[in-house]
């Protein structure tokens, strides 16, 4: 579902929630709110980019216009009221997944995570919006991460290649610097990109699908996704594929591996997944 700007303000023609602002609602307003709020969880239902999409138009509103105190009081209450839906789905699910991050960093302790790179700030500093888009496009926080880092060591800049701190070759973004609404177009350009390149995998490949998402990762798919993201050895999506370049996702891994400079695609899953457990 595409939500459009109109559908926020059709709704804030007529919506108020929740908490006390210096603007009070009429008792028909409230009487309105159950309605509405009912018709705002059916437009939303089951559909998380839709819920992330209409969240992140109420904030922007909220933010970017100089709107009457009955219309600001709306836009505040809609973009909290989306915000708290987006989080208790995102936290349960959250919850439910961790004891599987648990025992997948269990698995792989051997992998060198105790002498990787530590994460940086700029890695976990932005977060809540990664952990926020990941969800709504039911693809790993952790993977989303360890690309960035991969591509442009999580840096808040443009690169002067123009194609982003993902590095998707096919869009453009200029170089320079960055804003909050044009890093979350990179990371939605990413996330779209990186699911049509796993659904393409999956059309060829249908017995042994690559099977990755916002509570579910396994060594074997991310390993699959490091070849169709970074470049395939033998340049076919058929079968067990993998990186042309074996080092973008094994580097510092122990073996003939474990002297680079900096983790690997596979170490930088694990150290976020370490890090998201504690």
């Amino acid at each position: 579902m595409k939500i459009k700007t109109g559908f926020l303000i059709l709704f804030c023609g007529v919506l108020s929630i929740g908490q006390t602002f210096s603007y009070q609602p009429t008792e028909e307003e409230q009487q309105e709110l159950t309605t509405l709020k009912s018709q705002l969880r059916e437009a939303i239902s089951g559909d998380n980019i839709a819920l992330w999409n209409l969240y992140a138009q109420a904030r922007d509103l909220e933010i970017g216009i100089q709107a009457p105190e009955k219309l600001n009081y709306k836009l505040q209450h809609l973009r909290d009221y989306l915000l708290t839906i987006l989080d208790d789905k995102k936290e349960l699910l959250k919850r439910d997944a961790k004891d599987k991050k648990s025992e997948f960093l269990t698995l792989y302790q051997g992998s060198g995570v105790a002498s990787a790179e530590p994460l940086s700030e700029n890695c976990i500093g932005r977060y809540p919006t990664l952990d926020a888009m990941s969800f709504a496009y039911d693809f790993p926080t952790s993977l989303s991460i360890a690309i960035w880092y991969r591509e442009t060591s999580c840096g808040f800049y443009l690169p002067k290649n123009g194609n982003g701190p993902f590095q998707i070759i096919s869009k453009q973004y200029g170089n320079g610097s960055l804003d909050r609404a044009l890093f979350e177009q990179t990371i939605k350009d990413f996330l779209e990109f990186s699911k049509k390149k796993i659904e393409r995998y999956n059309s060829k490949n249908p017995e042994t699908p690559i099977r990755l998402g916002y509570d579910s990762i396994n060594y074997k798919d991310l390993y699959k996704f490091a070849g169709l993201y970074n470049g395939l050895s033998g340049g076919t999506v058929y079968g067990e594929i993998g990186p042309a370049n074996p080092k973008y996702f094994l580097e510092k891994v122990p073996g003939e591996r474990e002297n680079g400079k900096r983790n690997g695609l596979f170490l930088q899953v694990l150290k976020v997944l370490e890090w998201e457990v504690k």
